[in-house]
């Protein structure tokens, strides 16, 4: 069997739809063989990083439209707003206005939670401008950072004449930058959620009620 250009071109691109669709598909090892096959031809730069990105943004676009869209319903509303109460409903989609923009940007380089927080901003009916500028945004940056692992790394070295020790360390050089820029941003997660949760310093000029 004959594997083409446009074979792996596609099958990259539909496994990075599904994954931004929220199917437990890991998006960083997938780009960082989408690398790997740019740097040996077995993909084409011009069809394959404009489909691989156009598949990210519509997986992620349209798992945030299915949650606002469920959320729209009157029987779902009220459901949520009896388990969660209206005053903390309030509150939560308060703070992730306020806040979301950094929290949907660091989760797309988190494992596990990417899907949760796109859940959650379409509970909250984060507005649509920002979450496609956002989104936009941290997609690209997500693309360049582990495509270029793969493709740096697969130009480097003959793979077929590569032994098992060289691929074994490039693998978890790989594996080690993607834990940490994994670490990194649920750190900074976490100090803009504390940020937000913050209480505000009493307003001075303010009258006494």
């Amino acid at each position: 069997m004959t594997v083409t250009s446009e074979s792996v071109t596609w099958g990259l691109g539909l496994s990075l739809f599904l994954g931004g669709l929220g199917l437990p598909i890991p998006e960083n090892p997938l780009l960082i063989g989408a690398g790997y096959a740019l740097s040996q031809n077995l993909a084409h730069p011009i069809h394959g990083l404009p489909l691989w990105y156009g598949a990210i943004l519509g997986g992620d676009l349209a798992l945030f439209a299915g949650v606002r869209w469920l959320f729209s319903w009157p029987s779902v509303n009220a459901l949520i707003t009896r388990m969660v109460g209206a005053k903390r409903l309030a509150l939560y989609q308060e703070l992730f206005y306020e806040k979301g923009g950094w929290t949907l940007f660091l989760a797309r380089f988190t494992f596990g939670i990417r899907a949760a927080a796109y859940v959650a901003a379409g509970a909250a009916r984060y507005p649509w401008l920002r979450f496609m500028v956002v989104d936009a945004i941290s997609v690209g940056i997500q693309v360049v950072i582990f495509a270029s692992i793969g493709y740096f790394a697969g130009d480097k070295i003959e793979w077929a004449k590569a032994t098992s020790e060289t691929i074994a360390v490039l693998l978890t050089g790989a594996l080690i930058v993607t834990l940490l820029i994994s670490v990194l941003a649920t750190a900074l997660m976490k100090h803009f959620h504390k940020k937000a949760k913050a209480p505000h310093p009493p307003d001075l000029h303010r009258g006494s009620p």
